[in-house]
């Protein structure tokens, strides 16, 4: 009697397919209970602020804290931009009695604002040294700005007629010797924090009109300040 052959059948995965699966197990139990003890804390976090708001009544909700700063901080900009206003129309009617007109521009916007000076209200022909003048009116800028938070940005500007001296070799040197020496008054003189201001000359790259007429270049020659409310 013949023995019949067992048939040995193949498994249909390989062995190690058993310990990979209960690793996968182990790492899927252990990321649930990290998931659950981290649950339990927030609501234990929770709970305490709850518990801390009835007992003291005086936490606001997080959303409420930043809508209250917000609108403080609203506030105090409206009152500082009506103040600015005020000191404004004082340094208008100063240089009004100065009669000024037509040699100074002052505008106001919600940025801050801009005051163009005509380079013979502040300086000699090639000069860069301040006039007495110049100083009432400076002067006057500052305690417009003073305590208020802002900065000040300076800008000389020339014509297109060459300059050629020992002290300025181009128009650049002689716009940005102009801006300087209004920073260094606002600052020496009058106390303007150096971190608030900044000077730069462009020379006659900026023309406000063509300078092909003695009114057009007396118009490029300017001394532009920028005062804008500090962030």
């Amino acid at each position: 009697m013949k023995k019949e052959k067992e048939e040995i059948e193949e498994p249909s995965a390989p062995f190690w397919m058993v310990t990979f699966s209960d690793m996968v197990t182990l790492l899927l139990v252990f990321f649930i209970l990290i998931l659950s003890y981290s649950t339990i804390e927030l609501e234990k976090f929770k709970g305490a602020m709850s518990s801390m708001k009835g007992a003291l009544g005086v936490l606001p909700e997080m959303g409420s804290m930043e809508k209250t700063k917000k609108i403080e901080l609203n506030k105090e900009m409206e009152e500082r931009r009506e103040e600015i206003y005020k000191r404004m129309e004082t340094l208008g009617q100063m240089m009004k009695d100065m009669k000024l007109e037509g040699m100074v521009e002052l505008d106001y916007s919600a940025s801050g604002i801009h005051i163009r000076l005509g380079d013979n209200v502040l300086f000699d022909p090639g000069k860069a040294r301040l006039k007495p003048k110049a100083l009432k009116i400076l002067a006057g800028i500052a305690q417009m700005v003073k305590g208020m938070g802002m900065e000040i940005y300076v800008e000389g500007h020339t014509d297109n007629v060459p300059i050629h001296t020992s002290q300025f070799p181009s128009n650049w040197e002689l716009s940005t010797a102009r801006a300087l020496s209004v920073v260094r008054y606002l600052h020496d003189i009058e106390g303007i924090p150096a971190e608030h201001l900044a000077a730069v000359g462009h020379g006659e790259h900026r023309p406000l009109v063509p300078n092909d007429s003695p009114q057009g270049r007396a118009k490029n020659r300017r001394v532009e300040i920028f005062i804008k409310w500090l962030e």
